[in-house]
């Protein structure tokens, strides 16, 4: 799937022209890993305390961009007041510092057991320091190989959005070069960042979204709703046996499908490309350079980078096989209940859920790796259904979830270093180098939270500082598979079946009208984009199409002006509401809270609730 828009914006790379193109150590630098070090502590710290708070961590690229720049601009500053000689700082360095920052955030990862009878096989204390570290190690590095053979055909070939790694290479760019950060100046706004990836996301995928809201909140969630007490009988908003069952397994069936159906039309495409390759002798980069003669200056000048700082093929498969088979010795060393056959399984289909998510955070900006975890969380515990299992699924889950947050990051970060010339092999180095200390800081992290929480209220109990909201839903999943799919409500696997059979129909018919060239294609909806707000609500999807229909309005007004400017003030909204992540997420630390909220609520008892409370303030 080709989800590039036509391109005819003023060039970026003109603008760096003759300018020298810094070398591999001018790009990881002792300095920025220096810095890296300190800003991954602090990101880590407050990453951490809030997931183990409220369980939802906001994105934070954009405050960690910011200040990384800063620290390293004002560092050779102060360096250069002092007499002492210091090279320039460059985009492609401050590519490699955040790389590094987002990687170890990435990977900050907890995990309690928030059961008061649980079984005794199902508990475990603590795991040790060490062995924690350890286990975030294997995992990161799982993750950063499992997605390097992605890369180009991603980038390149499918030529994905992107969205957060797009904005983040134009805030560099508008950093580093004095005509972006004029266009920046001018457009930088602290607004809503929804809207902003709305003017940069495909059309066809930000319909697809209000699609789904539609469907799904407004159709056939009200219909599952009327039929509590027939088909399922529970009101938990977590349990998988209530209508929560429904919203995860149709959304899930809608991505997976989706994405093995894309990952079997990637190797069949591939297996066809390379054949041709091998009769002809021809480089994929001839090739491509001979058959896109309409490429502008910044695609061929950044396609000259990756493909001449490209990473051998076999480096990555090899690196991957290798992890896969030190982890599945390993995690069973950690976790006694996990079996190396457990681990094996995991490796072998971990591939497919990376091409997945990374697909669908290419299109949407959206990771659902929590929502991949879970389904094999589900799985491994219906397994094995006896004692045990629920920590053997709990730390398959851990690794499913570590790995794709991680990799669908790192093909972000591979996707802003290709818009700014970066050294792929640079950006690979920042993420090891991330993974590396992330498996040392978040350890010690955690535990300094665990030496400071109460005796009688420890991590993860529900008196605790640090409930730990998401494990407990975590561990609801894995007792429901425990128990059987019969657990689950009526219809629910009837529902997927159908729900399999569409996705299937209109991936097919996308893959006939792009070989006959026929205009329905364009208009045929992405389903990962319908199914997210099966998943996640449908509170973005309005702002993200709103985002389109400006767009579009924009265009049809002046062109030129919104070829132009749309990607600054794109960036802009996004740059601006994620810049705030990091205050509010210091204040958020300290219980500090806007004095005014508003909450728009349905008809029936909670607006009674509400109206008497507003009624007793008159009385005061």
């Amino acid at each position: 799937m080709d989800s590039t828009v036509a391109d005819s914006s003023p060039s970026v790379e003109q603008g760096f022209e003759g300018q020298p193109y810094p070398g591999f150590w001018r790009q990881v630098t002792l300095r920025s890993m220096a810095i890296a070090a300190v800003l991954a502590t602090i990101f880590s710290l407050v990453t951490l305390r809030i997931y183990m708070t409220i369980g939802v961590v906001g994105a934070l690229n954009m405050p960690a961009n910011v200040l990384g720049y800063f620290s390293v601009k004002s560092l050779v500053a102060m360096l250069r007041r002092h007499g002492i000689a210091a090279a320039p700082f460059t985009r492609q360095e401050n590519i490699f510092l955040q790389t590094c920052v987002m990687t170890c955030v990435n990977i900050a990862i907890s995990a309690k057991s928030l059961s008061n009878h649980p079984d005794e096989e199902d508990i475990i204390d603590r795991v040790p320091t060490g062995k924690y570290a350890l286990f975030l190690f294997l995992t990161g590095l799982v993750a950063v190989t499992s997605m390097l053979p992605l890369m180009q055909v991603m980038i390149v070939d499918y030529r994905l959005p992107f969205p957060t790694g797009s904005v983040v290479a134009h805030l560099i760019n508008s950093f580093h070069t004095p005509q972006g950060a004029y266009v920046a100046k001018f457009f930088f706004d602290f607004s809503p960042s929804f809207v902003g990836l709305g003017m940069i996301v495909p059309h066809v995928v930000n319909f697809g979204l209000l699609f789904g809201a539609i469907t799904s909140w407004g159709i056939l969630f009200p219909f599952l709703d009327s039929k509590r007490g027939q088909w399922y009988h529970t009101d938990s908003t977590t349990s998988l046996n209530g209508a929560n069952g429904y919203k995860i397994f149709i959304g899930i069936t809608m991505i997976i499908t989706e994405g093995i159906f894309n990952f079997i039309k990637l190797l069949s495409v591939s297996s066809i490309d390379y054949y041709k390759k091998s009769q002809v002798n021809d480089s994929g980069k001839i090739k491509y350079m001979l058959t896109s003669p309409s490429l502008n200056y910044d695609d061929r000048k950044r396609l000259e980078v990756l493909v001449g700082n490209q990473i051998p093929l076999f480096l990555p498969v090899a690196g991957y096989i290798g992890c896969a088979i030190i982890c599945s010795v390993a995690i069973p060393w950690i976790f006694h209940h996990v079996t190396f056959y457990h681990m094996a399984l995991l490796f072998v289909i971990l591939p497919i859920f990376t091409f997945c998510n990374t697909y669908g955070t290419g299109l949407t900006d959206w990771s659902v790796a929590q929502t991949y975890a879970r389904f094999l969380l589900f799985i491994i515990a219906a397994l094995i259904a006896k004692p045990g299992a629920i920590i053997a699924s709990l730390a398959v889950c851990g690794v499913a979830v570590a790995a794709l947050n991680v990799s669908s990051q790192a093909m972000q970060d591979l996707k802003t270093g290709y818009m700014t010339l970066t050294n792929p092999r640079a950006v690979v180095a920042g993420h090891i180098y991330g993974v590396l200390i992330g498996s040392i800081i978040n350890p010690c992290i955690f535990l300094a939270f665990e030496a400071n929480a109460k005796d009688t209220a420890p991590i993860g109990s529900k008196d605790s500082g640090y409930p730990c909201p998401s494990a407990s839903i975590y561990r609801a999943i894995g007792l429901l598979g425990k128990r059987g799919l019969d657990q689950l409500p009526d219809h629910c696997i009837t529902f997927c079946l159908v729900t399999f059979l569409i996705t299937l129909a209109v991936e097919t018919l996308r893959l006939v009208s792009q070989k006959n060239d026929w205009k329905l294609q364009n208009f045929i909806p992405c389903i990962t984009a319908i199914a997210l707000p099966y998943l996640t609500g449908p509170y973005y999807s309005i702002d993200m199409t709103l985002g389109s229909v400006l767009l579009i309005i924009w265009g049809h007004m002046n062109r030129q002006s919104a070829e132009l400017l749309s990607s600054a003030v794109a960036a802009g909204l996004i740059c601006g509401d994620g810049i705030w992540a990091l205050p509010s997420s210091i204040l958020s630390i300290f219980n500090v809270h806007p004095p005014i909220c508003m909450k728009f609520l349905a008809s029936g008892k909670q607006v009674h609730i509400v109206d008497s409370f507003v009624n007793t303030l008159g009385t005061r």
